[in-house]
């Protein structure tokens, strides 16, 4: 089969290697269309890998099942999408619908730019009828399942001041799922391209972060009262210490980027301000459910891809997205 092979300093490649086979508790989905995520960057940038198994990262997957266990309930010829971390399916957690909780969680997180793959069965995510391939890896997988994820753990911000500071794909979903939820959206980031997506995705204003002073913005915006929530898209230490300046007494403070660590004045934030701090991780379960009520309340998450490239064009397809010049972009298959 044909993989995306990643060859280190931003050079990836398509390669020829052996079709995997799924085993007893997975499917093979022969693959229509993947996504690129943001998650991928620091691979595509490193070394070269050192691991003859893992080609990429690719793992927001949309396809057909092509082989599945005897007992599985989703057969061959059914259209899927991928949850790619799985909980065991029996332990509190998941029974509860918090599968990122699970202690005996798999990931299924690499190798999903090629033609065939391979998804443990508690991630299969039956697709709905009408939904292209494009799309679907949207409503399957990240693009879709972090934003939610965090309006659910926020719970209701109709008429509240949101501010998304990063407007990567994930930063764009957010704004999104906010404004079209009756939140005021406020999107910012360092390129004009996606402070005018913001825009068009439901934002009241976006702002370039290089061209106009982001905190007179939000005060001049909220009537100098600061944002209710600040959701943090980037992963720098130094946005931290902005996304909380940015906000009003008791707001919000969410962070969504994988970021290790950051300073700021805790007497300053918890004690002072008051305000609450929150994250959340991927997506579970109880996630997918209202996954699928917003794309039968007719979410347009559609409008976050903006560029298709057939797989053999994947070095022009990693460069248009990290050129900051792009939403979601989407390998075909």
């Amino acid at each position: 089969m044909k993989t995306v092979m990643f060859r280190g300093s931003g050079k990836v490649e398509i390669e020829d290697v052996p079709r995997p086979e799924a085993g007893a508790d997975a499917v093979l989905v022969q693959v229509k269309a993947s996504a690129i995520c943001g998650s991928e960057l620091h691979a595509f940038r490193g070394p070269a890998r050192d691991r003859p198994d893992r080609y990429n990262d690719g793992h927001e997957v949309a396809g057909v099942i092509v082989e599945a266990p005897d007992d599985s309930p989703y057969p061959v010829g059914t259209p899927v999408g991928a949850c790619v971390v799985q909980g065991c399916g029996t332990c509190d957690a998941c029974r509860a619908g918090r599968e990122t909780a699970c202690g005996h969680k798999r990931y299924y997180g690499w190798n999903g730019h090629s033609e065939y793959y391979v998804l443990g069965l508690n991630g299969v995510r039956p697709i709905p009828e009408g939904v292209d391939w494009p799309a679907a890896a949207i409503l399957t997988g990240d693009g879709l399942g972090v934003p939610v994820r965090c309006a659910r753990r926020l719970g209701e911000t109709k008429g509240q001041r949101v501010v998304v500071l990063g407007l990567g794909p994930i930063g764009l979903s957010c704004v999104l799922v906010q404004s079209f939820g009756g939140a005021r959206v406020l999107g910012a980031d360092i390129v004009d391209y996606r402070a005018r997506m913001a825009l068009a995705l439901g934002a009241e204003r976006g702002v370039n972060v290089e061209q106009a002073d982001l905190k007179e913005a939000v005060l001049e915006w909220t009537d100098g009262r600061g944002a209710d929530v600040v959701i943090l898209c980037v992963a720098k230490d130094e946005a931290v210490r902005t996304a909380i300046s940015l906000l009003r007494h008791q707001g919000t403070f969410f962070l969504l980027a994988e970021l290790a660590a950051a300073e700021f004045v805790l007497n300053d934030t918890l004690i002072r301000k008051e305000i609450t701090m929150m994250g959340s991780w991927y997506y579970a379960g109880r996630d997918w459910q209202r996954m699928l009520e917003l794309h039968e309340a007719h979410l347009p998450y559609e409008k976050l891809v903006t560029h298709t490239f057939g797989c053999e064009r994947v070095q022009e397809a990693y460069d248009t997205f990290v050129s900051g010049e792009s939403g979601k972009v989407i390998l075909t298959w």
